[in-house]
């Protein structure tokens, strides 16, 4: 993996809506609630990620992702895509990029940067993420 880790996330999705069926294709919404550590801070936020699951099993999805210090207003603003693949159990794993915005505050460092993630969404509604700074 390239560049230093530093985010481990746990994203519980609390809704999912599916928003068009067209041609087979299926596009889903989930809305989630974040948790876990960024840059060496516990943060918490919220997330969207609009996916098109194709008839193949693959996946491509576009993320907004907003985090924020615990017990603190610094926050990281994050906008990306990724590309996933459904596997037998039920589960995507996905592999993305995201963009980061803070021009102020504790996360300022990143902003600007770019962010390899990785994920998988569970067939219980949890979203594990590991992220990268891109270099």
């Amino acid at each position: 993996m390239n560049g230093k880790p530093i985010a481990e996330l746990l994203n519980t999705i609390n809704e999912t809506r599916v928003v068009n069926t067209d041609n087979d294709v299926l596009t889903l919404e989930y809305s989630a609630k974040a948790g876990g550590t960024l840059d060496g801070h516990r943060v918490s936020g919220l997330a969207t990620h609009v996916a098109k699951r194709y008839p193949d099993g693959t996946e491509t999805a576009q993320a907004r992702i907003v985090l924020i210090a615990v017990g603190g207003t610094d926050q990281l603003v994050l906008t990306g895509l990724a590309t996933g693949v459904l596997r037998d159990s039920g589960a995507v794993s996905y592999e993305g990029f995201f963009v980061a915005r803070a021009p102020q505050g504790r996360f300022a460092d990143l902003n600007g940067k770019g962010i390899i993630a990785t994920a998988v969404l569970k067939t219980d509604g949890t979203v594990a993420h590991t992220w990268h700074l891109f270099s």
